[in-house]
């Protein structure tokens, strides 16, 4: 169930609103209550902690954007609603969730809910897959030791707890360990994926394979990554990134 809040001045806005928002019932909305003022909106989540808030923008005393003032970073999702679409730009200079404009329209409203409720969704398996990944990270977890050919006839041996992770170089690896240490391996991916644990190591594209103890979060862009704990970007394939909760999960669950 997603806890929504309305807050608008204007009876003949928020009522059909509250009205619109209550017939959606596939959509799990709940409206836990209204406000005419930005102050008493203000009260309002403070007492029922919403996960969305329809805030006009045009209220008596305060403006809907001074929210900001109250809650620098909003632990629930805003949609302005407003009858002036040239507030658009500063909804977005805001980031809000969405911006609806007056008259709301049941389409318009059930298209809006359904992207921010997809987000919420979204930023919930993030949140769960860091507190695994948190838990289970270790820098004093025993790895596997793993002799390494290198070029000249020798081998080094490292840890695979130690190593962060693998990238491709043709016919060679180049594996990254933390310090930011690079050993070269006349060994390619696919083979390297082959002799580390494959419970530790992710492959997130062609060119490279991640140590999952090391990932800090997931980043889906035009180019999506994974950013380690060191700060370092790795590549996200588009078929991996549609998959990659799901398998972490799995892997985690092991």
């Amino acid at each position: 169930m997603y806890n929504v809040v309305v807050i608008d001045d204007q009876d003949s806005s928020w009522k059909p609103l509250v009205y619109l928002l209550n017939s959606l019932t596939t959509l799990k909305i709940k409206v836990l209550g209204n406000a005419t003022n930005l102050d008493q909106g203000i009260n309002l989540i403070k007492l029922h902690k919403p996960d969305i808030v329809f805030l006009d923008v045009e209220m008596p005393g305060k403006k809907g954007f001074a929210i900001y003032d109250y809650f620098r970073k909003p632990d629930f999702k805003i949609i302005f609603v407003t009858g002036d679409k040239n507030y658009a730009v500063d909804a977005i200079r805001f980031s809000a969730a969405d911006f609806l404009v007056k008259p709301v329209e049941m389409v318009d409203l059930r298209e809006s809910l359904q992207k921010v409720i997809h987000q919420i969704e979204w930023e919930h398996q993030q949140a769960e897959l860091i507190d695994r990944i948190n838990y289970i990270s270790n820098p004093g977890k025993p790895g596997k030791n793993i002799l390494f050919d290198v070029e000249g006839g020798g081998f080094e041996m490292e840890n695979t707890s130690n190593i962060e992770y693998c990238q491709a170089d043709k016919s060679y690896s180049d594996i990254y360990t933390i310090g930011n240490k690079k050993i070269t391996v006349s060994k390619s991916l696919k083979e390297l994926k082959e002799i580390l644990p494959e419970d530790q190591f992710y492959k997130t594209h062609k060119s490279y394979l991640v140590n999952i103890n090391y990932i800090r979060k997931f980043v889906r862009a035009s180019k999506s990554y994974v950013l380690l704990k060191s700060g370092t970007k790795i590549d996200v394939s588009i078929r991996v990134s549609s998959n990659i909760s799901k398998d972490l999960k799995q892997m985690l669950a092991k």
